[in-house]
């Protein structure tokens, strides 16, 4: 056999398990982002009564900021808007819809019965994007499926969007907020984000 077509076999070969290799190690990276912020999201729940509702924001804030992508999230959910806004509107955006989220999940995420978060799967996605499966099981027994979409951005892996049980919730919040601004304005949107903190917080 020649020489040259075992070295170039050889070398397609290297590549691809390289390649294989690459994809693995990414997908694993990718999960650990998911499965960090479940921990947090146990963490809370277990302690949901000594933390409180201020001591689970403070526990999430600064997680929501290091695994969520809000400044990619803020411009998807706006759409079009997000062209018409000046920076310091941009900034505040991105600031509320941080403390949003991480409100939300304060105020969700209450109470401890035995819950669990279990990873099922990682997908590789076009554009370089990971697909994170999990399930959330509930005291009772009934799961919740849990999808993370994840995006790499300066070496690192951030969450994107967030399905349960097939349902977008930025799907959901682009047309909700979409509705407002054409109705109101984007102040009016903002007083409407605020509002909704506060009723979380309360």
């Amino acid at each position: 056999m020649c020489p040259r077509y075992i070295y170039r076999t050889l070398l397609f070969i290297l590549l691809f398990s390289t390649g294989i290799i690459t994809v693995q190690a990414e997908a694993i990276s990718a999960s650990n982002v998911v499965e960090s912020f479940h921990s947090t999201l146990l963490d809370i729940m277990q302690n949901a009564d000594k933390l409180g509702f201020e001591g689970r924001y403070d526990k999430m804030a600064p997680v929501i900021h290091d695994k969520f992508d809000t400044p990619l999230i803020s411009q998807v959910i706006l759409s079009r808007y997000w062209r018409e806004l000046n920076k310091t509107q941009q900034d505040d955006f991105i600031r509320l819809f941080n403390k949003l989220s991480a409100s939300t999940y304060a105020s969700r995420f209450d109470s401890y019965s035995g819950e669990s978060f279990t990873t099922m799967g990682v997908e590789e996605l076009k554009k370089g994007r990971m697909l994170v499966k999990t399930v959330f099981k509930k005291s009772d027994g009934e799961t919740v499926k849990f999808d993370y979409l994840l995006h790499q951005k300066d070496g690192n892996w951030y969450i994107i969007s967030v399905i349960a049980d097939g349902v977008n919730d930025l799907s959901l919040k682009r047309a909700e907020y979409a509705a407002i601004i054409n109705d109101r304005g984007f102040d009016s949107l903002i007083g409407e984000i605020e509002k909704k903190i506060n009723e979380l917080g309360s």
